[in-house]
């Protein structure tokens, strides 16, 4: 009996080797694959924006101009403006041409720190978004008003305007017509281009 039992014994581990270094081939393999790096699948990236990151303006910018890293989908991009207190000023649907879209406002900015929104689809088709902020300096109303005393030349206008008025209410001769044409009268502007 144990001629048989050693016999057996001899004969066993024989038999289940291959069968182990099989499931240790198998687990090492897989152990392998597991270690191997998953393939990249970047989506694309903002590189730049006109105006830039924690710009600040002395006035409101026409556009926001945001270039990506590849060409970018035409599949509902946006862009939304908010003011510091979280207040929507703006929300536009940007034109994208290749890996530029640019969002043309409407209307100005106001003065203030404003956060900008911004939402596209990736050229591998998922979508990405982002914020950034710019400050204005300047209200618009500002803006419009002129700096450089045109409101005197107006004020003056005015004046002569209304003296003419006064002359006109009094009787005045005849006047006799020549027949020349009468010069045209000079226009002065309320502002001078600057130099």
């Amino acid at each position: 009996m144990m001629s048989l039992t050693s016999r057996s014994t001899a004969v066993h581990p024989v038999r289940t080797r291959p069968a182990s270094l099989l499931a240790l081939c198998g687990a090492l393999l897989l152990a392998a694959l597991l270690a191997l790096p998953a393939p990249a699948q970047a989506h694309d990236t903002l590189l730049s924006s006109d105006p830039e990151d924690g710009a600040t303006l002395e006035t409101s910018p026409e556009e926001i101009a945001l270039t990506y890293s590849a060409d970018i989908l035409e599949v509902s991009p946006l862009v939304r403006i908010t003011d510091e207190s979280g207040t929507e000023l703006a929300e536009i649907v940007p034109t994208v041409e290749g890996p530029v879209a640019t969002a043309t406002l409407t209307e100005p900015l106001p003065a203030g720190t404003h956060t900008v929104q911004w939402r596209v689809v990736s050229s591998d088709g998922h979508p990405i978004e982002g914020t950034f902020t710019l400050t204005v300096e300047q209200d618009p109303a500002e803006v419009a008003e002129p700096s450089d005393g045109g409101g005197d030349d107006a004020a003056a206008t005015g004046a002569a305007e209304a003296s003419d008025a006064g002359e006109r209410s009094r009787p005045h001769p005849p006047v006799m017509r020549s027949r020349r044409p009468a010069p045209s009268p000079r226009r002065t502007p309320g502002w001078a281009w600057a130099r």
